[in-house]
């Protein structure tokens, strides 16, 4: 894992955006069908929330040439309604990450640092955020 991914899981990752907490959903899942690394792509489940206000979502990954692999779940992000117009993302530190009683950021922090990066190149090209420039996704 790159240094910089290391980073950003260390520390989090706590971004609002002005996309519509309604809207938000098909971003995500529209976005983040596109993502790999490796041979591992993600699937994002929901955990518990409280409808039109917050999510909290498991983020998985999975090997999809091995059939009938489950899935594992390496983080998870909060999604938080901020009022008309806006959605606040946060990925909690590595030190909250907990998954289904596991620390899953130690399964394997390269698949999730790889996915943080992506989420938020997304959010820059979609010209949501600003960054300096694309982040590494390996």
């Amino acid at each position: 894992m790159s240094s910089f991914a290391m980073f950003l899981l260390e520390g989090g990752v706590d971004v609002e955006v002005a996309v519509d907490f309604d809207r938000i959903a098909s971003f995500l899942e529209e976005e983040t069908s596109k993502y790999s690394c490796g041979e591992y792509i993600y699937k994002i489940q929901a955990g518990k929330g409280t409808l039109g206000q917050e999510w909290n979502l498991v983020i998985n990954a999975f090997d999809p040439d091995m059939e009938g692999q489950p899935l594992y779940p390496i983080g998870r992000m909060e999604v938080h309604s901020t009022g008309i117009g806006g959605t606040h993302l946060r990925v909690p530190p590595r030190i909250e990450q907990n998954v289904l009683g596991e620390d899953a950021a130690d399964w394997d922090g390269k698949l999730f640092g790889s996915f943080v990066s992506q989420l938020l190149n997304s959010l820059h090209a979609r010209e949501l955020i600003d960054l300096p420039g694309v982040l590494p996704t390996v």
